[in-house]
């Protein structure tokens, strides 16, 4: 039986040489937090997630200890049972983003070891998914025509569907929206995604206009602090509101708003929250006829996890594909996810199917071993 012999955390910032992206006053940062865990015979598998931290290397040396309690001496083939453990290890010592990259690393071994892809140790529901795409380019967008010429790109490119941010201003985004849809035609597939800028009225007044318009998502239009909005939104809408990005619900709270109608969906940063939450929202959302959709703004490796959770998930209809300017891509890692005219397919390698070079990844990132 193989077992965790050694957990390794680190830091890469992969910064240098790379296009800037500002969205008001927040800024894209890059940089990566990886776990790497190998077993007494050898064997390695590799986790990956944003940092999103103040001090990353500080964090990533604090959080090896009582992760590493949980990890070494587990079987190998047991990702399930030890990913639990260092979940629990991680939320009791405050590094819970942490815990759920060793998760990571703990599935894409278990998926090496075994000689499949990790989407199949999860429950194969497909091995595709439609994708939609959003852009980083539209941070910087001043103008309804800008919008307009990147929609007409995407469907150039294939997708059938298609998701904008806009401006976060009621009349601005009417406009865009309804000049979006003249310009792609009825059959492309819509949605909006306002972050949460809008306040009662506003995101009242939007989804109406984009129901008119045939938009099949409107995410997170209110501050998730406003549960009870969303509950007087549902009752004045009919285009489906999809919820919790930014993870302020807890389970109970997503599965009373499903039960509800509050919600028809939620989104999940399975990086940020972890396989097993993740698993458990899928449930929820499958009991009740919500959508899934899983946040796919990720470096490489944290990528492949988006795009093998989705296909082992029930109630997840698409992956959200970026075009993220290059800075999902991470030193030494090589794709493991491909999207093609709309459709995104992962590898058929094992584990999360990325190929690494680990003399190229360990030339830029530092390890606590």
């Amino acid at each position: 039986m193989s077992r965790i012999a050694q957990l390794s955390l680190g830091y890469v910032n992969y910064e240098a040489g790379r296009a800037e992206v500002r969205w008001g006053a927040h800024r894209f940062r890059y940089a990566a937090l990886l776990a790497r865990v190998r077993t007494d015979d050898g064997a390695t598998g590799l986790g990956v997630a944003w940092a999103h931290l103040d001090d990353e290397l500080k964090y990533a040396e604090a959080s090896r200890a009582p992760l590493a309690a949980s990890a070494i001496g587990a079987d190998a083939l047991a990702p399930f049972e030890s990913g639990r453990l260092c979940q629990q290890a991680a939320y009791n010592s405050g590094v819970a983003r942490a815990g759920s990259v060793v998760e990571m690393a703990l599935w894409d071994l278990a998926g090496q070891l075994l000689g499949v892809p990790v989407y199949q140790l999860l429950g194969c529901k497909r091995r595709s998914l439609p994708a939609y795409v959003i852009s980083a380019e539209e941070f910087a967008f001043r103008s309804v025509a800008q919008f307009v010429e990147l929609a007409e790109r995407y469907v150039e490119a294939g997708f059938k569907a298609c998701k904008f941010h806009l401006w976060g201003e009621a009349d601005r985004d009417i406009a865009a929206c309804r000049a979006i849809r003249k310009a792609v035609g009825d059959d492309i597939k819509l949605m909006l995604d306002p972050a949460g800028r809008f306040g009662r009225e506003d995101a009242l007044r939007i989804g109406r206009a984009i129901e008119d318009l045939g938009f099949i998502r409107y995410e997170d239009p209110l501050t998730p602090l406003d549960a009870a909005g969303y509950r007087w939104l549902a009752s004045r809408v009919s285009v489906p509101l999809v919820v919790n990005e930014s993870l302020r619900w807890g389970l109970e709270e997503c599965a009373a708003a499903a039960r509800a109608g509050t919600v028809q969906g939620f989104r999940l940063e399975i990086g940020r929250a972890g396989i097993e939450h993740g698993l458990a929202l899928a449930a929820i959302a499958e009991a009740n006829g919500a959508e899934l959709d899983v946040a796919s703004l990720a470096p490489r490796g944290g990528l492949e996890l988006c795009l093998h959770f989705a296909l082992s998930a029930s109630p997840t209809r698409w992956f959200e594909h970026h075009e993220a300017l290059g800075l999902e891509e991470l030193p030494g890692l090589r794709p493991g996810v491909f999207v093609e005219g709309g459709l995104a397919r992962p590898t058929e390698r094992a584990g999360f199917g990325y190929e690494v070079d680990w003399a190229e990844l360990d030339g830029h990132c530092t390890w606590f071993t």
